[in-house]
């Protein structure tokens, strides 16, 4: 059942790309709400990315940061890949003397920059991943030996 007093991020189809405004103060009941929105908008469309702009936040915590990433690898599991923009000067100063983790996330400057990103920069090129296949196993399996009779 839905909170009707909760406020929502707006979402907007462009170009293939599902654009999530956060222009509202972040608690546990938007973050759901727009966890929901927007794996919601993913299945209806099949939207190939998403960009968050974040840059109507002026304060997030570790907490806040966390459920918007979690929000993000179900966005990837859906095929879609996920860009935030527009991060203000404090908050990343804030995210990184926090410790968040901030290597496994896409970011741009802006809503142009990332476009400009998903235009130019696929994810990932498939040809690496043959590659990888191609090279002898060494894995743990190779590792395990049949033990010796004597």
């Amino acid at each position: 059942m839905q909170d009707h007093n909760v406020s929502r991020v707006p979402l907007q189809l462009v170009r293939n790309c599902v654009v999530a405004s956060i222009q509202v103060d972040l608690s546990e009941g938007v973050l759901s709400q727009f966890r929901t929105d927007l794996l919601a908008i993913l299945q209806q469309t099949n939207a190939a990315s998403v960009i968050l702009d974040v840059s109507g936040v002026e304060v997030m915590d570790l907490v806040e940061f966390d459920a918007l990433r979690q929000t993000v690898d179900m966005a990837r599991l859906m095929g879609a890949r996920t860009i935030f923009s527009g991060f203000r000067a404090g908050v990343v100063s804030a995210l990184v003397e926090l410790d968040a983790e901030v290597e496994s996330i896409d970011a741009a400057l802006n809503l142009d920059a990332a476009f400009d990103t998903l235009e130019t920069e696929p994810e990932a090129d498939l040809e690496t991943v043959d590659e990888a296949d191609e090279q002898p196993a060494t894995d743990a399996a190779d590792a395990v030996r049949e033990p010796s009779d004597g």
